[in-house]
């Protein structure tokens, strides 16, 4: 039987990829776990694996092309064995389907609340970009999505290719201003903006997608054909235009103060639809605390200190192994809501702020409370360069019960951080400061670290907060636990 290779969803809030490249080939051998594909996320480029043995029998959705969620991207099978066609005649190719489940529970957990959502989602008109078809063709498109379709598009002037129109017949591009349309041509976002790179009219231009839209590979195809016929078909001598600029030219207001506009990157429009999302529906409440951080960084310096055979110890990765710790003793703080739910995790599964270039992502280290603080440390040096390098794997964007957010390093002594859906706590570190601390009725100098604990109020209450913080706080104070 012939395997559906789906839009994997990466990220409760993920709706829609985009397809980088195909690492094999139609015809190629492929083995469960080999890499296939390579798609584009709003947070980060990830790499798709194959979930069966077989022969890759058909690509359904090319490079550069987006579709949502679910949608069947290619088939796997045996050599000789019928596939379904890529038009979704069979009503599955082409057609979001559910994502296949790992049994993981971080995939439960970003699968179970928002699968309505997401379809919802899937459905709606996308935002315009800077460039973009007009928002009511880019209304019609949404209402359709298909594996031509395309999250960007460019309408920028077109330069004229006078080919006679084709007559009308099945698969032909048709106006929308033909039978119930509204005198535009149909064709994808992206179709669109290879037309206006390449210079080509998309009135003339025969669509192969579904109602006779017009994709990318049309597109291209015209331009050929154009080519190999110069006596009947020409191309204007004009140049292609340049692509919009990033930043617009400075704009000055009736008050004569001068600005500029820019775009926003995938990045920074998740992390702006993520934090909306989280700052209204959470109910967040705060609860801080001073640690005493002495005997953990003279411990630290004790371990870093051995030599080349022993990983170097942050202090983030022993706040990472506390926190991991404090979710297998207090299990009230191991949790989500979801669905109007509680649901209660057995494993530790703790997510780390990265700061990008142009964001913040939070990877997430799975199942790490039987992991050794040397094995804890290993991975999470390896995560956080691999998130630096845009070098994820699929499961470590999403399934986290917990984060933790670091900014001691620039010197910030206290901030509350903001809690990311469907987790339901985040730990907010401050830096390491020198203070004069009273001890047994004398004033010593002493290193004290301000933590932050922001806390899913549906989830939890102040005083089971209070205490996981205590805990976490504890485990800092007396750290050799934290190495058994």
């Amino acid at each position: 039987m012939a395997h559906e290779v789906t839009m994997p969803q990466m990220g409760y809030d993920m709706t829609e990829g985009t397809i980088n490249e195909w690492r094999v080939n139609e015809g190629d051998s492929v083995s469960r776990g080999d890499t296939i594909a390579s798609i584009a996320t709003d947070k980060a480029d990830i790499d798709i694996e194959a979930y069966a043995d077989g022969v890759l029998r058909k690509i359904v959705v090319g490079p550069g092309q987006t579709v949502p969620v679910g949608t069947v991207i290619a088939w796997i099978g045996a050599a000789d064995e019928e596939i379904p066609d890529s038009s979704g005649s069979n009503g599955s190719a082409g057609k979001p389907a559910e994502p296949a489940p790992s049994g993981d529970g971080g995939e439960e957990q970003r699968t179970g609340s928002h699968t309505g959502a997401r379809r919802q989602a899937s459905a709606a008109v996308r935002e315009p970009q800077a460039g973009s078809a007009e928002p009511e063709q880019a209304a019609a498109e949404a209402e359709a999505p298909a594996p031509g379709g395309s999250a960007s598009a460019s309408s920028g002037g077109e330069l004229a290719v006078p080919t006679p129109a084709p007559p009308a017949q099945p698969g032909a591009a048709e106006a929308d201003g033909g039978p119930g349309g509204n005198g535009r041509v149909k064709a994808s976002p992206y179709a669109r903006k290879r037309a206006a790179e390449l210079g080509v009219d998309l009135t003339g231009v025969q669509g192969s997608g579904p109602g006779g839209r017009i994709v990318a590979q049309d597109v291209e195809r015209a331009l050929t054909e154009a080519a190999k016929q110069p006596a009947t078909t020409t191309v204007t001598a004009a140049a292609a235009p340049e692509a919009p600029a990033k930043a617009a030219a400075p704009a000055v207001s009736a008050g004569d103060d001068p600005y500029t506009e820019e775009e926003p990157s995938r990045l920074r429009r998740a992390l702006a639809r993520a934090m909306v999302e989280a700052k209204t529906t959470i109910p967040h409440f705060y609860l801080t605390s001073d640690v005493d951080v002495e005997a953990l960084l003279r411990l630290r310096a004790e371990i870093n200190s051995i030599g080349p055979q022993t990983p170097k110890f942050s202090v983030t990765d022993l706040i990472v192994r506390a926190c991991a710790l404090t979710l297998q003793s207090h299990p009230q703080l191991n949790a989500a809501w979801i669905d109007g739910k509680i649901r209660r995790f057995e494993r530790s599964n703790v997510s780390i702020a990265v700061a990008l270039t142009d964001g913040l992502i939070a990877p997430t280290l799975h199942n790490i409370d039987g992991l050794s603080m040397r094995e804890l440390a290993e991975r999470l040096h390896d995560l956080t360069s691999r998130a630096k390098s845009n070098r994820l794997r699929q499961e470590e964007l999403s399934g986290g019960h917990m984060a933790v957010s670091n900014l001691g390093m620039f010197g910030i002594e206290q901030f509350s951080a903001i809690i990311t859906p469907p987790q339901s706590s985040v730990l907010a570190v401050g830096s390491v400061r020198d203070e004069a601390v009273v001890v047994d009725g004398q004033i010593k100098p002493g290193k004290r670290m301000r933590m932050t604990l922001a806390v899913d109020h549906r989830v939890t209450d102040g005083a089971q907060g209070a205490e996981a913080l205590s805990r976490i706080r504890w485990l800092l104070e007396h750290p050799a636990a934290l190495l058994v």
